[in-house]
């Protein structure tokens, strides 16, 4: 009875904006390879929105897909997903209507301009599609997809999700769910849904892990389901990773958005404000090659060249023979790099370790190849000193 209330309330809002409307029918079919509970199988989900003219969203709903030899072939679980929308719309006493395609081998099956092998499961599906278009429609135009579906893919992903979940014991209240990262069993309010676009469903435990590590490496931080590429959003991260994590994200993120050779870094130890070399004015403007930069944070006057706060009424190499600079850290770390026999990368002055294997090696910062023994540049992955490639 409900079903039927909210049916007929849909087709009241529909019939309000004029019964000659034309509606624009957005939806995406996914399917996943999910673990649930000990058991792997292949789960579709649908999700489907209707829109006005003006793209203003109308009705919204998902389904699960479950016909296994469908989510088997990606060409018939969105054929499927067709007849599913168009079959949806007109329920809902849609006559006249636009649907768009972000595949571009449907989108010609579709129009006519290509076709599936005969016999297939994909040609009895367009047989369906079609014959639902030239019978029931006053209206049925496809076109390409142009714009995000963000909240349809994610009406696909709950489909899916509600497909993963299983009681345990008598209580009927405890549902629980694999995590696709570790396998392990727990509830859905253990687990976050990536909101950066995949919408995988990941326990706590792997986000704080998954976090932890690619930080430490230097990584951008991405969503732990294996195989996907897409990058954690800082709302995925609160109120899971602690404060220290949250910022190091965001210094992350700016340091992303900043060439590697624009980088510069405020030498005072407590600030080490980032900041961009472009935007940095010199303090003196009338003196062009002047090295002398403030810090946009705290203020502080330093010099862009030696990394350390501004050295008055010496040039860098005066400044650099001095008991101020032979004390500094700066000047002690200097040391230190020397002493471990380490190398700093001759694009970004990154000091870069190596730890075995051959002479050509990456700087992680920049990509930069060069020589670890020389520091010259290599080029189409050859060497191009005459230092031997081998320790």
């Amino acid at each position: 009875m409900d079903n039927e209330l909210e049916l007929a309330s849909q087709k009241l809002d529909l019939v309000t904006l004029g019964e000659s409307s034309t509606y624009r029918l957005y939806s995406k079919g996914l399917v996943s390879e999910e673990v649930i509970k000990d058991d792997t199988m292949l789960v579709g989900g649908l999700g489907m929105s209707l829109c006005d003219s003006n793209d203003n969203s109308k009705s919204e709903t998902n389904k699960a897909l479950r016909n296994r030899s469908v989510l088997a072939h990606s060409e018939a679980l969105e054929l499927a997903a067709i007849f599913q929308r168009l079959s949806w719309a007109l329920e809902r006493g849609v006559k006249s209507i636009q649907f768009f395609c972000d595949d571009s081998i449907i989108l010609d099956y579709v129009t006519g301009k290509a076709a599936p092998p005969n016999e297939s499961i994909e040609a009895k599906l367009l047989e369906k599609v079609i014959s639902l278009r030239q019978t029931s429609f006053m209206s049925c135009e496809t076109f390409p997809l142009r714009r995000d579906i963000s909240s349809v893919i994610k009406l696909a992903r709950d489909a899916i999700a509600s497909q993963t979940r299983w009681i345990d014991g008598d209580d009927t209240n405890a549902e629980y769910e694999t995590c696709p990262a570790c396998y392990a069993h727990v509830t859905p309010r253990h687990k976050l849904e990536v909101r950066s676009g995949c919408f995988h469903r990941i326990c706590f435990t792997c986000i704080r892990d998954c976090v932890s590590s690619q930080l430490a490496r230097g990584d951008t931080v991405l969503c732990p389901y294996p195989g996907c590429e897409k990058e954690l959003v800082l709302e995925d991260c609160r109120g899971v990773v602690d404060d220290d994590a949250l910022n190091l994200i965001i210094h992350r993120k700016k340091e992303k958005a900043i060439p590697v050779l624009d980088r510069v870094y405020c030498p005072k130890p407590s600030c080490n404000f980032l900041m961009s070399d472009r935007d940095l004015l010199a303090v003196d403007p009338r003196q062009k090659k002047s090295v002398e930069r403030t810090c946009v944070e705290c203020g502080l006057f330093f010099c862009k060249k030696c990394h350390v706060p501004w050295h008055y009424k010496k040039t860098c190499n005066e400044f650099k023979k001095s008991q101020a600079y032979l004390t500094s850290d700066t000047a002690l770390f200097e040391s230190l790099v020397k002493t471990q026999g380490w190398i700093k990368c001759p694009q970004c002055a990154t000091v870069v370790q190596k730890n075995g294997g051959c002479q050509r090696i990456s700087c992680r910062h920049c990509s930069h190849k060069f020589c670890y023994a020389c520091g010259a540049a290599c080029t189409r992955k050859k060497m191009s000193c005459n230092c031997s490639p081998q320790d």
